[in-house]
């Protein structure tokens, strides 16, 4: 029975999203005095379904119940609703680079940056406790 206790309570605990901070080493490039980072290296590293548009030069991004899309305009599209960035997004190669603000709102979570250590350190949001975090 205790047996059985226990395996049901680890059931319960692995199928609720990560509450605790979460972070990742990623290659942080300054630009217009603004922290960039690649978004195709944020999309692995949560797991995000991510689809490059090379005509359109745009991104779609699927992450839990939240689908993404942006160019490299100021505006981004999430869940049907447009979504003013704090600068607009750019293109290095085949890489689209973002504003820190442009994954906190594609993943509903917080962003913080340790200049020291260079990792984006991610959490739930407060206002959204439903936030997916990578496990």
């Amino acid at each position: 029975m205790r047996l059985y206790c226990l395996l049901l309570v680890l059931l319960l605990l692995s199928s609720r999203p990560l509450r605790a901070e979460w972070s990742l080493l990623l290659d942080v490039t300054m630009t217009n005095g603004q922290p960039y980072v690649s978004l195709m290296s944020v999309a692995r590293g949560f797991n995000a379904g991510l689809e490059v548009v090379p005509d359109a030069r745009a991104v779609k991004l699927a992450y839990g119940n939240r689908e993404a899309s942006l160019t490299d305009g100021t505006v981004l599209t999430l869940n049907r609703q447009l979504v003013i960035l704090s600068t607009a997004p750019y293109w290095r190669g085949e890489e689209m680079f973002v504003p820190l603000d442009a994954v906190q709102k594609i993943f509903g979570v917080n962003v913080r940056w340790r200049l020291r250590t260079q990792q984006v350190v991610f959490s739930p949001a407060e206002s959204r406790p439903d936030a997916l975090l990578p496990r």
